[in-house]
């Protein structure tokens, strides 16, 4: 899998940008048929979104807002964990995802590549999210 991480969230990370806690900021889980992003990305994008238009069914436009954000941190890594993301009554294809922040200007935190087309039809289709225990698992972790 080729996971993004834009080079604007790194130094979004230093200043202060992003709070990934709970009662921190609200994050989006956007979903893509192809990749719209590179390195260079810095915001949420429409582009090669998932349709929301039939026969397309259970996806809206800008991707389905984030629960549970939690932090946990260790003495060796920090890592962030939300909620599995679960769209129900799904009938549509995804390839990619884009983890954004709502409450600040769309900022792109990491573009997801789900290693080829993942589909539901008429069910349900679920982005389920590592446990942060395992750094090296987790959505995003910094050691």
């Amino acid at each position: 899998m080729a996971n993004i991480i834009p080079f604007s969230f790194r130094g979004e990370l230093f200043t202060g940008t992003h709070n990934f806690a709970s009662g921190g900021d609200s994050f989006k889980l956007a979903l893509y048929t192809a990749q719209p992003y590179t390195t260079s990305s810095t915001v949420y994008s429409a582009t090669s979104e998932v349709s929301s238009s039939s026969p397309y069914i259970g996806y809206t436009t800008a991707g389905k807002a984030l629960t549970g954000n939690a932090v946990v941190a260790s003495t060796l890594v920090a890592s962030c964990d939300f909620d599995n993301a679960v769209w129900t009554t799904a009938t549509f294809t995804a390839a990619y995802a884009a983890l954004y922040n709502d409450d600040q200007g769309d900022k792109l935190c990491v573009a997801l590549d789900f290693d080829g087309n993942k589909t539901a039809t008429n069910g349900t289709f679920t982005v389920s999210f590592p446990s942060p225990a395992t750094a090296a698992d987790a959505i995003i972790s910094m050691a």
